[in-house]
């Protein structure tokens, strides 16, 4: 699977910084369209936007190899990773590559301190907007549900500078209640670039 590069400016106070943004392809079928988010970037994008603001403006995603996921080790542990909103995106990234996801509980296993629910320690960067779906709670369910997030939706859509926060979850109730997958196969560590 290829890797897709965004060079992504960011301003910052200083000045504008060209930060470096790497993410699989993802698959974008009629099934899938709806992780996507409205500038049509996959979940893996977004990610990596939102863990660039914890390593200087730059972050790579790895693309999974089959029957892997995306969880945290214990050398790479910090809050842009330690919190439920990443834990949604990287899990909708490993779905739209038609691979898996694991539970939060395993996801988090190595970080010893977590942003509470629903929450990101930074606003959302330039170059990109967080869907609604990945602000659900999936302590309820140790897991990201793809029905309950379908169900939520994109919008409202959170956009540079919004502050992440369970205050800007949609307070929607989703009615659909699919269950996920959940696979046991090995894990991949989500590297900075």
């Amino acid at each position: 699977m290829s890797r897709l590069a965004i060079l992504a400016p960011l301003l910052l106070l200083s000045g504008i910084v060209v930060a470096q943004i790497s993410a699989p392809d993802c698959s974008q079928t009629s099934q899938l369209q709806w992780i996507f988010n409205s500038l049509g970037q996959n979940p893996c994008i977004v990610a990596a936007y939102l863990l660039a603001t914890c390593n200087g403006g730059s972050w790579s995603i790895s693309p999974l190899d089959p029957g892997s996921w995306y969880t945290v080790f214990v050398d790479d542990e910090n809050l842009c990773l330690c919190n439920t909103v990443t834990y949604s995106l990287l899990s909708a990234c490993g779905a739209c590559q038609d691979d898996t996801w694991t539970t939060w509980s395993q996801y988090s296993f190595n970080c010893t301190n977590k942003m509470p629910v629903s929450s990101f320690p930074n606003p959302v960067p330039s170059g990109t907007g967080v869907p609604q779906w990945a602000l659900l709670d999936v302590t309820l369910e140790n897991n990201w549900n793809s029905g309950k997030s379908f169900a939520v939706g994109d919008s409202p859509e959170l956009t540079p500078g919004m502050v992440i926060s369970p205050s800007n979850a949609s307070s929607t109730s989703p009615t659909q209640t699919p269950t996920p997958t959940t696979p046991s196969p090995t894990p991949a560590i989500v590297k900075s670039g």
